[in-house]
């Protein structure tokens, strides 16, 4: 075995690493827009059964907007707003092959991220999505609204555009409602929410934060239902940039971010349960290898995959395909000091297969049983627009190379604790 192993991975990953940034997971869920001129309120309910969620904060740089995505443990953003006031969601809606654009390329790249870090307006992301095929939401629709008051909903080859003060979108396509069943009647679970927030935007002239909560507590989800029940609900102010969270349907209590402050701080995030009060630990398995004779844990909810190279475990998110965990034993590479490793042993073999790498640091540390390791942090681009981030962790035992590594889309420190779970026995 060799280090290529965790370098094959990475290139490897490319195109499951488009996937996933290309095709956000949507469930049942509601959106709302509103304004009278000069407020600009959206509420939304993320619906679904995956209770492992967060939000995190992208500050600007390299000519790319700030912006802040909630979403759930592999990273891919699921909804949020940028510091221009634009704010998007997906939707999940019944398959339709799109067809109209399909004589133009390919979106270059994940078209989430480049739209909420590139378009500061409706405009700028119909204009963006208008020169490429559509083929990465046959299932799903967007919805866009901008600080001026705009909004859309993208459902692929179709685009509504709003022409009212307010806008709803749920999880039928509002494009496919004919005349005499407006402004829905199929899905009923979908239509009902739908029907529940025009009804309670009619009512008022002027868009409040509570009004919002209170639209939101009336199309929420309870466990009970089938495709689960509402995670965390959004009310985004998009003239002021602040946002309002609420957590598991509680809307008594909520916590309020200011999107300018957060970004202020450099990257970061914060899992939501934590914010109300509740625990977020994951529950996990433990893998035990003979020889060497060691053990490692693993988040019991990722699921154990077979290694397409030369790692011992690989266990990936069950959302996607990444964030994974790769567990790797090789001989001991001659000449090479522990302290040294990232730079002369794992930096040049990631470097042949990425458009560019950065070492971002190289640190000596201990394992809880105190056998001397490095940690290593690799920042990488790989087929020239695909950032991957590579945490890796590396000790010699017995005249062999151990090393744990997890690749992720973003922050792979959430899953250092399972790295440092490493005990040779």
């Amino acid at each position: 075995m060799n280090a290529k192993s965790i370098v094959q991975v990475i290139f490897y990953l490319t195109i499951w690493v488009i996937i996933v940034l290309a095709n956000p997971m949507s469930y049942a869920c509601t959106a709302f827009m509103m304004t009278d001129g000069e407020i600009v309120l959206v509420g939304n309910n993320e619906d679904s059964k995956i209770p492992y969620t967060r939000v995190w904060f992208i500050p600007a740089e390299d000519e790319r907007f700030g912006r802040v995505y909630f979403g759930y443990d592999n990273w891919s953003p699921q909804g949020g707003m940028n510091d221009q006031g634009l704010f998007f969601d997906y939707f999940s809606v019944k398959k339709l092959e799109i067809k109209q654009s399909v004589e133009k390329p390919r979106f270059p790249g994940p078209p989430t991220d480049t739209i909420m870090a590139k378009c500061a307006t409706v405009g700028d992301v119909l204009d963006m999505l208008s020169k490429y095929h559509l083929d990465w939401n046959p299932k799903i629709q967007m919805f866009v609204v901008d600080k001026t008051g705009d909004s859309a909903i993208i459902e692929g080859d179709a685009v509504v555009r709003n022409c009212d003060a307010y806008q709803v979108v749920t999880n039928f396509r509002l494009s496919r409602v004919s005349e005499d069943q407006w402004p829905c009647r199929w899905p009923a679970w979908s239509c009902s929410r739908y029907k529940k927030a025009e009804k309670q935007l009619l009512e008022t002239d002027i868009p409040t934060v509570e009004q919002f909560r209170d639209i939101l507590n009336a199309t929420h989800r309870e466990s009970y239902n089938v495709i689960g029940s509402t995670q965390y609900s959004n009310i985004y102010d998009l003239t002021t940039g602040l946002v309002y969270v609420y957590y598991l349907n509680d809307f008594e209590n909520n916590v309020v971010f200011n999107l300018n402050d957060e970004l202020q701080k450099g990257p970061h995030y914060f899992e939501l349960p934590p914010l109300f009060g509740k625990e977020s630990k994951y529950k996990h398995h433990v893998y035990n290898h003979s020889s060497p004779s060691f053990s490692i844990s693993y988040p019991k909810h990722y699921e154990v995959t077979k290694p397409p190279l030369d790692e011992v475990l690989l266990v990936i998110n069950p959302l996607s395909s990444t964030p994974r965990i790769g567990v790797y034993v090789e001989d001991k590479p001659q000449g090479i000091q522990l302290s040294d490793i990232g730079q002369q042993y794992f930096y040049h073999l990631i470097e042949k297969f990425s458009t560019s790498v950065k070492l971002v640091y190289s640190n000596q540390t201990m394992l809880r049983d105190g056998t001397p390791a490095v940690e290593i942090l690799f920042d990488s681009v790989v087929d020239e627009y695909v950032p991957v981030k590579t945490l890796i962790l590396s000790t010699y035992w017995d005249e062999k190379l151990i090393y744990v590594a997890t690749i992720s889309i973003s922050h792979p420190e959430a899953l250092k604790e399972y790295l440092y779970s490493l005990q040779f026995h």
